[in-house]
């Protein structure tokens, strides 16, 4: 029986851990395969695992060296097959593993644009500094998929990925779960009427820049952000300085959203980063109308099927409204163009169908296959 490794740095709350759990959760994709989950840290499970697979926790303790140690020894006491990663940290241990004499092959998932993630989080030396471990080893991987067509070009193009060995596969969602649970009752208690966006409180999510542009919008309900992160005290003083704490409602962490974004008029987000975003995705599920910043990857693919899709103002895109990067006016636009209630019942149609290319179903198989023929 074939075995096949998973690895990734915890089970935390993020798109890679709902990526990874979403292939996992029906077992008919992966009949006669032997399958393991390795967590190259200690840490808590803040996700439900499936109970039939089994789990092993490393104790790397976030670092690189540990990590590349850690599973390199793994791999050789356990002569997985394959073995499939998620995240830098794990991608990067998982192709250094493979390049020093490992028969197992190696396939690493990277969920974001690289390029445009690491200008967010460094500048200088230590964006050169940041970007040489996925540049030197991911090139020795036997396959790398990426996120989003956006995802897969920016490798090929500044991380030294040879073609051959790039491929897109989209984020899989099991829409009928997520329907399911929009009709929980909220944890959270919630206006009558709002707006919403979702994510970690951080500049990347360019929150402050989205609630200037709704403050100078026709707008009558409140926005509601869901999400915690280390900007939410900067976010705070940030709405009160602008006389704004009855209009932007900070909610925190929803453990489940759906109930949230089901009852929201629309969908906003101002991100200047994603890889494949998995909340436009989640709020398009429950028929929500969406207004996106075409920030590299996955919005322009999502909305208009086109990764170069690029326009100077906002766009009414096939399944949604998308909006250039840093252009508070035109994301201010966006926002008035949803107030018209048909625009809006034409607008949660289309997600409702856009949403269905993203099926589990497909996507969890597309990943499979390719799988398998590696094997």
């Amino acid at each position: 029986m074939p075995k096949i490794v998973f690895v990734i740095n915890s089970i935390k709350f993020g798109g890679a851990e709902r990526a990874l759990v979403n292939l996992l959760s029906k077992q008919e994709f992966y009949e006669g395969f032997d399958i393991s989950i390795v967590l190259l840290d200690d840490e808590p499970l803040e996700r439900e695992m499936p109970a039939h697979i089994k789990l092993i926790k490393l104790d790397s303790r976030g670092s690189l060296v540990k990590s590349i140690i850690n599973l390199s020894g793994y791999i050789k006491r356990n002569s997985p097959d394959l073995v499939v990663s998620f995240l830098v940290r794990s991608n990067v241990a998982n192709a250094f593993v493979r390049y020093f004499n490992n028969t197992s092959k190696a396939v690493l998932c990277e969920r974001m644009h690289l390029s445009s993630h690491l200008d967010n989080q460094f500048s200088g030396f230590k964006r050169l500094l940041s970007s040489l471990p996925p540049r030197a080893m991911y090139r020795h991987a036997d396959a790398v998929i990426g996120v989003s067509t956006g995802v897969t070009n920016d490798l090929v193009n500044n991380f030294n990925l040879p073609k051959h060995r790039a491929i897109t596969v989209f984020n899989p969602y099991n829409t009928e779960e997520i329907l399911a649970k929009s009709k929980h009752i909220s944890e959270i208690n919630i206006p009558n009427e709002y707006i919403v966006s979702t994510g970690r409180l951080t500049p990347a999510k360019n929150f402050k820049h989205l609630i200037d542009a709704y403050l100078a919008s026709n707008e009558p309900a409140p926005l509601c952000i869901l999400g915690e992160g280390e900007q939410k005290q900067d976010l705070l003083d940030f709405i009160h300085a602008k006389g704004a704490s009855d209009r932007v409602l900070l909610l925190g962490y929803a453990k489940n959203p759906f109930p949230i974004l089901v009852k929201a008029k629309y969908y906003i987000s101002a991100s200047t980063n994603e890889g494949f975003p998995n909340a436009l995705v989640e709020a398009m599920a429950v028929g929500l109308p969406v207004i996106m910043t075409n920030c590299p990857s996955g919005p322009a693919e999502i909305l208009e099927e086109n990764e170069a899709f690029y326009s100077e103002t906002m766009h009414i895109g096939k399944y949604g409204i998308l909006v250039p990067l840093g252009k508070q006016s035109e994301l201010t636009a966006a926002i008035n163009y949803l107030q018209d209630k048909e625009r809006k019942k034409v607008f949660r149609a289309k997600s409702l169908h856009r949403a269905n290319d993203f099926h589990i179903d497909k996507i969890a198989n597309e990943y499979w296959q390719f799988l398998r023929s590696l094997l």
